[in-house]
């Protein structure tokens, strides 16, 4: 008798750890399982929200409310798509290292960090082995716009000079007036060379020199000799070769004057404003069309000592409603800053959205 209950206490006892073993292997089929949708539910939030808040940064603040705006209308949710997210943080950099949830101006942000940090999920059989009756899901993603450092479309065929040597303006401030093509000669007026023929940036006896000593004739052109392969630069961003930083472009001879004076005008007309002389005036009064005037060109060395420049990075600049079609007259465009700001709805490729954590 006492053999029969010793048996009976020991299936007892073996039948309760075997529940209690089902219940962990239970809780981590069922509820680890459900974290995991979880997780990926709300990783997936924080990386579509964080890439669709990037897009939005233009240099402005109405980019970053759009940015903010980005994250708290969209539509992703969790817990099998039942419930929606709260406690979300939207921040704000610079520099990818410090951070803000309330930037007091738009400019040079290229970074959103998306936190959904408290995500709290019921466990219905892991607390039989101990654990908490909840497990908190959280997530964080990183998207941002990032500089290229090579292009095989969208970079204008012209190769300003380097002032300096150092980036990320190589000498430049914004609105100085680079120049785009130089003039086959500054010659007028009986041969006097004329300063006021080369564009403001570039009006000293070094560059007026270039001009007198031939270096800089017929020259700003890079890869490409003829007149309609330059012409497809220029209007539709068509490249059949690819730049890059530290690599060297080829100058192309030739004074094209008609050609190069129609395609210049003619990028410029293809934006929805075409005759805004100011580039603060142009950004902060366009619509959401392509900006067509606003294209990036690769900075070189100084041409004196070489037909091969090195690259040494891209800036972008604004062009002008119009450009001189006398060939002794530069062809010139504002200068905007370094290619590794955002443009907002530019054309010109200068940037790459990309999710970075």
């Amino acid at each position: 008798m006492r053999q029969v209950k010793r048996r009976k206490g020991f299936t007892l006892l073996t039948t309760a750890i075997c529940i209690i073993v089902l219940m962990g292997m239970l809780g981590l089929v069922i509820d680890l399982g459900r974290s995991y949708i979880a997780k990926n539910e709300t990783q997936g939030f924080t990386d579509a929200a964080a890439m669709a808040a990037a897009a939005e940064l233009d240099n402005t603040m109405v980019g970053i409310n759009a940015a903010k705006s980005a994250v708290t209308t969209s539509a992703n949710k969790w817990y099998f798509n039942s419930k929606s997210f709260t406690g979300v943080t939207t921040e704000f950099s610079t520099d990818n290292s410090s951070w803000s949830t309330a930037p007091a101006f738009g400019t040079n942000f290229r970074y959103v960090r998306v936190t959904a940090p408290t995500n709290s999920l019921t466990t219905y059989f892991m607390t039989a082995l101990g654990a908490p009756t909840t497990m908190n899901v959280a997530a964080r993603s990183v998207a941002g716009i990032k500089l290229p450092t090579s292009f095989p479309q969208g970079v204008f065929p012209f190769s300003p000079i380097a002032h300096s040597m150092t980036g990320p303006n190589f000498g430049y401030t914004k609105g100085d007036e680079l120049t785009l093509l130089w003039p086959s000669s500054t010659e007028s007026n009986g041969g006097n060379q004329k300063l006021q023929n080369l564009c403001q940036s570039d009006r000293t006896q070094q560059y007026l020199n270039m001009v007198k000593d031939g270096s800089g004739a017929d020259r700003g052109y890079i890869m490409e000799t003829s007149a309609s392969a330059i012409a497809a630069a220029i209007e539709d961003d068509k490249m059949n070769y690819t730049v890059t930083v530290g690599g060297t472009v080829t100058l192309a001879g030739g004074v094209k004057t008609t050609d190069v004076y129609n395609s210049l005008n003619a990028r410029s007309d293809q934006d929805s404003s075409p005759q805004t002389q100011n580039y603060d005036t142009y950004i902060s009064s366009h619509d959401s069309s392509p900006m067509r005037r606003v294209v990036i060109v690769p900075i070189v060395e100084s041409l004196n000592t070489t037909s091969t420049p090195t690259v040494l990075g891209f800036v972008k600049v604004f062009l002008p409603p119009d450009q001189p079609h006398n060939p002794n007259k530069s062809k010139c465009a504002t200068y905007i800053g370094p290619a590794d700001t955002p443009t907002g709805n530019s054309a010109s490729g200068d940037n790459f959205l990309r999710l970075i954590e």
